[in-house]
């Protein structure tokens, strides 16, 4: 039977299962805001080593094992093929009344995928937090993240409210300022244009012919934000376009769609319309960045 009177605190047991950028942040973070025990599990030896010598958990693991049961919320950090390997090797460690949650990318494909695996006697939160930063692995990872983020939460039909507010609980706790509670469907469809879309202009702007070692000399801060995400993990984002792709084709339809009034414009000498377009877009940013928050 799942528990009805679950909550975060610094008294909690959190195992982190994947020490990338995301996973070592994860307990960064946890270990500065005083969370009281910390399991981290990592098939990496290098990896277990700098996460060792930064004392960011009380237990590290390079692989599952009867440490699992003591964690009253255990968070994911890996792709779903590798959560899923985790949790068929592992699930027997998982214990009545634990939370499981996760950072996966793309919620159609995975949060189904999950949830078959899983016992009844646990309760499953997906989850995303919209942070991160250039880079990949633990290396890269940095407690300061979380802050400020937003956090946003995936529950599937069987996630018990108190789950929910458990995990909402922690992502406050992390520093993070909104926790939006949205179907797995809107989530993909909203990403895709907020993080998918982002990453692959930043990629094709690195990419462009125009792209040379002489251009260092001429580099500034909107090159520099703006090409930010291109220091990519290939590997994890060739997966996550993939799993997202109708959705993502869908948003690059729209920006080619938008990058042709700049074009039209520039060929028109129409500076009427230009000017219009980038007066939109100034307020458009300004509503969407610095208007009320409401989650």
């Amino acid at each position: 039977m799942k528990q009805e009177t679950l909550t975060f605190s610094a008294d909690c047991t959190v195992c982190i299962v994947g020490l990338g950028l995301m996973g070592g942040s994860f307990a960064k973070r946890f270990k500065q805001i005083g969370v009281k025990r910390i399991i981290a599990i990592d098939t990496d030896e290098a990896v277990l080593n700098m996460a060792s010598a930064d004392g960011v958990a009380d237990e590290i693991l390079s692989t599952g094992t009867a440490a699992l049961a003591e964690a009253q919320i255990i968070l994911f950090c890996l792709p779903l093929a590798a959560t899923a390997r985790f949790i068929v090797e592992n699930g027997k460690f998982f214990v009545p009344g634990q939370v499981i949650t996760d950072i996966i990318g793309i919620k159609q494909d995975s949060v189904e995928d999950v949830s078959n695996l899983l016992p009844d006697y646990v309760d499953y939160v997906p989850a995303h937090p919209m942070a991160g930063r250039e880079g990949r692995g633990y290396a890269m990872s940095r407690a300061e993240i979380f802050e400020g983020a937003n956090y946003i939460i995936v529950p599937t039909a069987n996630s018990s409210t108190a789950a929910v507010r458990m995990v909402k609980a922690m992502a406050v706790a992390l520093g993070c300022s909104a926790v939006p509670v949205v179907t797995a469907a809107e989530h993909d469809r909203r990403i895709a244009y907020t993080s998918f879309l982002p990453h692959i202009l930043a990629t094709s702007l690195v990419n462009s012919h125009s792209m040379n070692a002489e251009m260092k000399y001429f580099i500034a801060g909107g090159f520099r934000d703006t090409t930010r995400v291109a220091d990519i993990n290939a590997a994890l984002w060739t997966c996550l376009l993939l799993s997202g792709r109708e959705s993502v084709l869908t948003e690059i339809k729209h920006f080619k769609a938008a990058l042709a009034k700049v074009e039209a414009a520039l060929e028109r000498e129409d500076g009427t319309a230009l000017e219009r377009f980038l007066t939109e877009a100034a307020k458009r940013r300004r509503d969407v960045m610095h208007g009320k928050r409401t989650c």
